[in-house]
């Protein structure tokens, strides 16, 4: 059983769908891409690759530093062997910041169907394992829809499920010149579960009408799809925060594990970008 809170960040735009998260209303509600009557597998990474070089002609790593996390990161701190990665989290000077962390993303694009990734998270409060989908921030303004982010699962240790939907084309300003946009997040608290022990599925079914969130293929969030629209990458990404639990010396050596990354689409339908 979880327990469930809604955090709607700061907008000035209305929350899409309900103001609710009741995740015990869907309790029933289960997908299963592995149907080959309803889906087909259009795209899949088991990471099955011999050196790091052999992922990266697939996927692009951040390489530098951030302003809004707490870590840089780099392909070096991104490991690959036996059939996972794992994007892991030093204690070390680089690019300013005294933490450093792995983030990548495809470098083909996707749009619609159900997305799902097999991961563990790091096994250390401070910590923020993603898998999300968000338009690259240097391709044109998309033609329809907005720029858009869509975090499948930013899921903090131990147990900790969030979801968040941004949309980045609509910037306001605050009087004192910071930055505000839409965006409606919300998480669940997952009793007696450890979320860095094994590997659990986090899923999301992205049709034109509606955004569906999934733990173990078990519906958890359904929202209306108001500007997601375009193609857009796949991201995996570790980072280190301070809204994500208390930071210590222990988040040293840690690692977000991923087991693969699948896309799913309807039956008879067939129209994912290849680029």
């Amino acid at each position: 059983m979880c327990k469930v809170a809604v955090l709607s960040l700061t907008s000035f735009f209305v929350l899409i769908g309900s103001v609710g998260w009741l995740a015990d209303a869907f309790a029933q509600s289960t997908i299963d891409p592995e149907d080959k009557e309803k889906w087909t597998l259009a795209w899949e990474d088991n990471f099955d690759y011999q050196t790091r070089a052999d992922l990266l002609k697939v996927w692009v790593s951040q390489n530098g530093p951030n302003s809004h996390i707490i870590c840089s990161r780099w392909e070096e701190n991104i490991e690959v062997g036996g059939g996972v990665v794992r994007l892991v989290n030093r204690k070390e000077s680089r690019g300013g910041q005294d933490w450093t962390s792995g983030s990548m993303w495809t470098k083909r694009n996707f749009q619609y169907g159900y997305f799902e990734c097999r991961y563990k998270y790091a096994a250390a409060t401070g910590t923020n394992n993603s898998f999300w989908i968000m338009t690259r921030q240097g391709d044109p303004e998309p033609k329809i829809g907005k720029r858009f982010e869509i975090d499948i699962n930013e899921g903090h240790y131990p147990n900790k499920v969030s979801s968040n939907i941004h949309n980045w084309t609509d910037i306001a300003h605050r009087a004192d010149g910071t930055r505000i946009h839409f965006s409606s997040g919300k998480s669940a608290t997952f009793d007696n579960y450890d979320f860095s022990k094994d590997y659990h599925l986090f899923g999301l079914e992205w049709t034109e009408d509606e955004l569906v969130f999934y733990v173990d293929r078990k519906e958890i969030r359904r929202e209306k799809n108001s500007f997601c629209m375009s193609p857009a990458p796949v991201w995996l990404s570790l980072a280190i925060l301070a809204w994500a639990g208390e930071i210590t010396d222990r988040i040293d050596g840690t690692y977000m594990e991923i087991d693969y990354v699948r896309v799913y689409e309807p039956k008879a339908k067939s129209n994912l970008p290849t680029d």
